[in-house]
């Protein structure tokens, strides 16, 4: 309820003699629900964001190592390595090929691959691995069993690779 009060040089206005009423319970708990909901919903989106990241890595770096198994071929000669399903040898020895290159003869180039990327060996059945097919590298996901080179660790920063003086790589003539 509202008295009008008059001054002798204004108009007359209106002040509320009660206090400014704040939400009722119910609007109180439509306000809650929906919240709730948008939590809910954020909640569920979120919980796939990282497993698709680490799948989106995981096939990029994939692609880059198969890339550059292409471009040595294209180059040197066909890489043809017998895959080795009980360890990483093979992956590795392959990796190391395509970081290779030869002091006094390079191959235009070369290195086909980083010397920088860290190659870590996993068997873990909770990672994307890069199996070595005997001609190029393929994906196993998480829940796949066999071994590999870890492809979301791949980028890692590592010391540069040594090599010997009777170095070769896989499949040299």
């Amino acid at each position: 309820m509202y008295v009008q009060a008059r001054s002798i040089w204004q108009r007359p206005r209106r002040i509320f003699t009660r206090a400014v009423r704040a939400m009722s319970f119910a609007e109180m708990m439509v306000v809650l629900g929906f919240l709730v909901v948008m939590v809910f919903l954020l909640v569920v989106a979120v919980r796939n964001v990282i497993p698709n990241t680490q799948l989106h890595v995981a096939e990029e770096n994939l692609n880059q190592l198969n890339a550059s198994v292409l471009r040595f071929n294209q180059s040197n000669w066909e890489i043809v390595l017998e895959p080795d399903a009980s360890s990483t040898d093979d992956e590795v020895a392959v990796i190391r090929s395509l970081q290779y290159r030869h002091p006094t003869r390079p191959t235009p180039g070369s290195p086909y691959l980083a010397t920088s990327l860290g190659v870590h060996a996993s068997t873990s059945p909770d990672t994307y691995r890069a199996s070595w097919n005997g001609r190029q590298f393929e994906l196993l996901g998480p829940e796949t069993p066999g071994t590999g080179v870890d492809l979301n660790r791949i980028n890692e920063i590592a010391a540069e690779p040594q090599y010997g003086t009777n170095y070769a790589p896989v499949g040299a003539q």
